[in-house]
């Protein structure tokens, strides 16, 4: 894939090409950039993207958020705030579509070409595309706890088991008519059923034919809860 610039890859704003420097990225619409917060070097590869923070290094970025929608029939792991599926999202963050996007850019993630072809076997065969770990972490008590993404959500009784579940990058490759970056129209960014709106998706869907048997953990704090989300590129398998 041809390397851009992530300010070209997000439509515009060139001065931002100097903080950021050369990374590789899909096209996305030009109208993207209204939905990126203030970009601010934080030193040490690190920036910050409105309330995100990457590591450039680390290849790793948290978020802070709150619990939306813990014990309702969930499809959605994440979404911004206002975005029309909360109803069914464990967790708000403070992020748009097209921070969330950026983040994920930075980390070296790019949308595999063979997504749309996968789609057709979707259910039997796991999306391609680079794998992401999701940490959530939240204070119990005075005390920090880490869960990962699939024991968050994943209440018991629940018929996929949490080591199984993978997260990949899809980069929101649905087409948005109102010419917008669809993950921004939306407000989807991390889900576990298929729908092409989404930023990250589970390699192989979860619930899929049980709708209401994800739920969510009840270890989780009650909804309105702080919690940061952490999301790392995986090391690719040699």
């Amino acid at each position: 894939m041809q390397r851009r610039p992530v300010l070209v890859a997000l439509g515009g704003a060139a001065y931002l090409q100097p903080l950021l420097g050369q990374v590789s990225a899909p096209p996305a619409p030009a109208q993207t950039t209204a939905r990126i917060g203030e970009i601010k070097p934080l030193g040490g590869e690190r920036f910050q993207i409105g309330r995100i923070v990457v590591n450039k290094r680390t290849r790793r970025f948290t978020v802070s958020g709150r619990v939306l929608a813990l014990g309702e029939p969930l499809e959605y792991l994440a979404a911004s705030p206002g975005g029309s599926k909360g109803y069914e999202t464990l967790f708000e963050l403070d992020a748009t579509g097209s921070e969330f996007n950026l983040a994920c850019i930075l980390l070296g993630l790019e949308r595999s070409l063979r997504h749309a072809q996968a789609r057709d076997t979707w259910g039997t065969q796991p999306l391609p595309g680079p794998r992401v770990a999701i940490f959530v972490t939240w204070s119990d008590g005075g005390q920090r706890r880490e869960v990962t993404a699939a024991q968050a959500v994943l209440n018991p009784g629940a018929e996929t088991k949490p080591d199984t579940v993978e997260w990949v990058y899809i980069g929101s490759p649905a087409p948005d008519l109102r010419g917008g970056f669809a993950a921004d129209t939306t407000g989807t960014l991390v889900g576990f059923k298929p729908d092409d709106n989404n930023i990250i998706e589970s390699a192989v869907g979860i619930g899929i034919g049980a709708y209401g048997t994800v739920r969510g953990h009840p270890m989780l704090p009650p909804n309105g809860s702080p919690i940061e989300l952490i999301v790392e590129a995986a090391v690719p398998k040699k």
